[in-house]
């Protein structure tokens, strides 16, 4: 959106924006390019998952930058692009390339903090990384969760890793929720069959790590409550509450320090490139047994 914005300025989109998806022709896309665009100062024509029309269409596109439109743009958005290629050569003399890779690790959580700041609140470094566990790298859906963290906090202007636990998490899908049941009931083959339907695009495995975190985080907590004689303070409906205790009673304290380290071991594991579903298949056999 905002390439589009820095070309087109205040003009509306749908006036002079078109979009296609890799499927598109070449000669539907050139038209495009060369119609006059009179409301606005310049068309944009965006090619979506673009890699297979770019290796279509490599020389004819070529060819196109040698002479492009004047009062038009191209924007292509692929998942590959070698600077080496001829054709990012052509492009860069005319153009500008933008590297919009999703940030992670350290990079995530400063631009957390940052997007945090730009709503005059502060977030805690713990729920940063929980948010980012939650959300993985989708920048647009961790920026709305950010919204509603904001509106949340009101006039405290900071935001708690407690905060992230009660907010975040209730605006999760049902099939988070299936998994965490899932764990809580030592239902092992019910929480690969909820992991199956988590795992639907790249990323998403950091998503499900924080969910699982966070479960553990919670029992792990009412654990501790139950032990030193404290009211234990779950919020959640009375079935899933006594599901929840009786999970508790199974499981001591010592055997929620093996869970955190199979928890860490995940992390590491996704972390230096270990396929998702096998690593987190592992660590959720270890969890309901």
């Amino acid at each position: 959106r905002q390439v589009v914005e820095s070309i087109v300025g205040e003009a509306d989109p749908q006036l002079c924006v078109s979009s296609f998806d890799a499927t598109a022709e070449l000669a539907e896309v050139l038209d495009e390019l060369r119609t006059p665009s009179f409301l606005a100062p310049c068309r944009v024509v965006i090619i979506r998952d673009a890699d297979p029309f770019v290796a279509s269409y490599r020389e004819q596109l070529e060819k196109y930058l040698g002479s492009p439109a004047s009062n038009a743009a191209l924007v292509l958005i692929v998942n590959t692009w070698n600077r080496a290629w001829r054709i990012s050569k052509l492009a860069a003399k005319i153009g500008h390339a933008y590297d919009c890779s999703a940030a992670s690790g350290a990079k995530l959580i400063e631009w957390i903090f940052l997007a945090a700041k730009k709503r005059d609140v502060n977030i805690a470094r713990q729920g940063a990384e929980l948010l980012a566990q939650m959300i993985g790298s989708d920048l647009a859906s961790i920026d709305s969760e950010l919204e509603k963290l904001s509106l949340y906090v009101g006039d405290r202007k900071q935001i708690t890793v407690e905060d992230v636990e009660a907010i975040v998490t209730a605006a999760a899908g049902p099939a988070a929720f299936a998994l965490t049941n899932a764990i809580t009931a030592g239902d092992t083959p019910g929480a690969l069959k909820a992991l199956a339907g988590m795992l639907s695009r790249r990323g998403e495995e950091f998503r499900v790590l924080g969910s699982i975190g966070w479960h553990l985080r919670r029992a792990l907590t009412a654990r501790e409550q139950m032990d030193s004689g404290q009211d234990v303070q779950l919020r959640m409906p009375y079935q899933q509450k006594q599901s929840f205790m009786g999970y508790l009673n199974r499981r001591p304290a010592g055997k929620f320090q093996s869970d955190f380290r199979r928890l860490i071991s995940a992390d590491l594991a996704l972390k230096t490139g270990a396929k998702p579903e096998v690593a987190l298949q592992m660590l959720l056999v270890g969890l309901c047994n």
